[in-house]
């Protein structure tokens, strides 16, 4: 059965589109036979940027290209907009549903239609059992977009970076996902991710909160790093970029992580 895991916080810069892109790719890595699918939910189109390109999330529209707006809006066949990638340094393929800065626009587009909230689980549907995962990255912020793929999504994984407001923001976003469960009875966390930790008291302190807070929820931290960055700007995920790196082993631990908890 397909796991379709949310990637969210309503706050930005948590390092949401890091996780949504290194675990996307690490799990087609870590599972050749698998098939994975990274869908980009977010407007600002971070994530195709990386694995497409700049041109392709920010630039001029391609002609007969589909994005995640066609998708939403026009109730495209996903099919029309998923485009597959070679990873670097491997024979190993990953599925993209991309976006560009256009999808802005679709929650205004969508206000007046009906069960607006449910059109990506819909436009999701005919995929499921074709994934062994899907990966949503979300906006930084608790839109309709984000609505969206909590609706979709069976399984949540909340980034945090140190900090006190990131602990407070989470109970809204705790709210919010009880919200949806009304509607998605399935939707449970699976994860918060102490993520960019670097080696502060406050980041120690945030983590031992998180530790209170959500417990066994709690899941290996993501260190900031240089070099993720670096992945991101030359289009590649961090088990091309730096191997062996501890960015690449903290990605590797995760992954199991996630593995293990389906």
């Amino acid at each position: 059965m397909t796991r379709i895991i949310a990637v969210t916080n309503q706050k930005g810069g948590v390092g949401k589109t890091t996780v949504s892109v290194n675990l996307s790719a690490g799990l087609a890595r870590h599972l050749p036979q698998a098939r994975i699918l990274l869908v980009d939910a977010d407007p600002q189109a971070n994530a195709t940027a990386v694995f497409l390109g700049i041109a392709f999330a920010a630039g001029p529209r391609q002609p007969q290209v589909n994005t995640i707006y066609e998708l939403i809006v026009q109730q495209i066949p996903p099919v029309q907009a998923i485009q597959t990638i070679p990873l670097n340094n491997s024979t190993t393929r990953l599925d993209i549903l991309p976006a560009h800065l256009d999808l802005a626009s679709a929650e205004l587009e969508l206000v007046n239609i009906f069960e607006r909230e449910r059109r990506l689980h819909r436009a999701l549907a005919p995929l499921v059992d074709q994934y062994d995962f899907i990966i949503i990255d979300c906006p930084p912020s608790l839109s309709l977009l984000t609505i969206n793929a909590l609706m979709a999504a069976s399984e949540v994984l909340i980034p945090v970076d140190p900090g006190v407001f990131p602990i407070i923001g989470l109970n809204l976003l705790n709210r919010t996902i009880e919200m949806v469960r009304q509607a998605n009875p399935a939707l449970r966390i699976m994860g918060v991710i102490p993520a960019l930790q670097d080696r502060t008291a406050l980041a120690r302190d945030t983590e031992d909160q998180l530790n209170e807070a959500f417990g066994p929820l709690l899941m290996p931290p993501i260190p900031r790093r240089v070099a993720i960055g670096e992945a991101h700007a030359a289009g590649m995920d961090i088990f091309a970029y730096q191997p062996g790196s501890d960015s690449a082993q903290a990605f590797q631990q995760l992954i199991e992580e996630v593995i293990q908890r389906g």
